[in-house]
């Protein structure tokens, strides 16, 4: 059986980032370029492929390209200029992909691509829309892998799950769904980003307000973001469990009680240590 290396969800970008639109991948048997690639349209290796093939104005393949053993891809703009050279891409016949990186706008629209195989890498531009952070790379597995938290796990629309990928590069409360707005409640996401413990990063310029929050590992909170409490939430903001004090820091982070529109439940004004 043939290898699928490619199929026409599949988005290819140049260094940039950015979808190399109206570029072109060509083909080689090895790094030395010696011999183009045998390229096919079908899995049974029998109707030819265009080699190289010319990517449309978003990236990406319109077909499928498949291939027996490995192959060297050579990545140029639309206007020949080379950026990239990918050597020994394989992918087994099950569809694990190798060395390439799906580009989405948002988690959204990873979800409802039904054409992402088990194996795919993809990276999303942001949480809710491009360029507004929270953008992340996840790996395509099996459905069921993960519990779903809409973090380290979402549910896709084909059966699979997206798993997080670079998870110390990405404990932030964005990349959870929190929008850091000032307003909006984003409890579920910091919560869900604090129980995974270790470095979690406090982006600047944003707000992010929650009810209640417990920390039960060692956490190390980074950055020049906010954290507040709620206007009208009962209860105590913050609440270190099961671990000591001296294991929880915080490092630029603003932490506001919001002791005026607040009733924390101690004489503390909303924290509570072990």
């Amino acid at each position: 059986m043939s290898n699928e290396i490619i199929n026409s969800w599949q988005r290819f970008l140049d260094n940039a980032g950015q979808p190399n639109s109206n570029g072109q991948i060509e083909f080689f048997t090895d790094a030395g370029r010696g011999t183009p690639k045998d390229i096919f349209q079908d899995a049974a290796l029998t109707i030819a492929q265009s080699n190289p093939y010319l990517l449309d104005d978003s990236g990406r393949i319109r077909g499928d390209v498949h291939y027996e053993g490995t192959a060297t891809l050579v990545h140029t703009d639309n206007t020949t200029f080379e950026f990239r050279q990918d050597d020994e891409i394989t992918v087994s016949s099950d569809g694990l992909t190798g060395g390439i990186t799906i580009d989405e706008s948002s988690v959204a629209s990873m979800v409802a691509n039904q054409g992402l195989a088990l194996g795919s890498v993809v990276r999303t531009r942001g949480y809710y829309s491009p360029n507004l952070f929270g953008g992340a790379r996840y790996l395509v597995v099996a459905g069921g892998t993960g519990t779903a938290d809409n973090y380290r796990f979402h549910n896709l629309g084909n059966g699979l799950q997206a798993q997080l990928l670079d998870l110390e590069d990405n404990n932030n409360f964005l990349v959870a769904g929190a929008r850091g707005d000032g307003g909006t409640n984003d409890q579920s996401a910091m919560q869900a980003v604090i129980n995974q413990g270790g470095d979690i990063f406090v982006e600047g310029n944003f707000i992010f307000v929650a009810d209640n929050l417990t920390i039960p590992v060692n956490c190390r909170f980074i950055g020049f973001g906010e954290m507040k409490q709620r206007n009208g939430a009962t209860g105590d903001f913050l609440q270190i469990v099961a671990v000591a004090v001296s294991s929880v820091k915080f490092r630029d982070v603003i932490l506001d009680g919001n002791q005026p529109n607040t009733n924390p439940d101690n004489s503390t004004f909303g924290w509570v240590l072990p």
